[in-house]
């Protein structure tokens, strides 16, 4: 699946799927430097922190993010 799809079907905060299109931007954007799980599920739950002042919990980011970098490495 494309990294955009997994994004705008993912709905981490019960927004409504596609809720998230700036916060979605910067994990994007961090997708091009991070390097693990770790750092990816850290960006998603600062962005989402700071954007609704609320997450989802650390096992579903950290799920995603491997999801995210796991389709960004099929894309290169």
């Amino acid at each position: 699946m494309r990294i955009e799809d997994l994004l705008l079907t993912w709905d981490p905060l019960g927004y409504g799927a596609g809720s998230y299109g700036p916060e979605f931007d910067e994990v994007m954007m961090a997708l091009t430097f991070v390097d693990s799980p770790e750092q990816l599920t850290e960006v998603i739950r600062r962005t989402l922190l700071e954007a609704f002042d609320a997450c989802p919990p650390e096992v579903e980011i950290f799920e995603m993010a491997q999801r995210l970098l796991a389709s960004s490495s099929c894309q290169l």
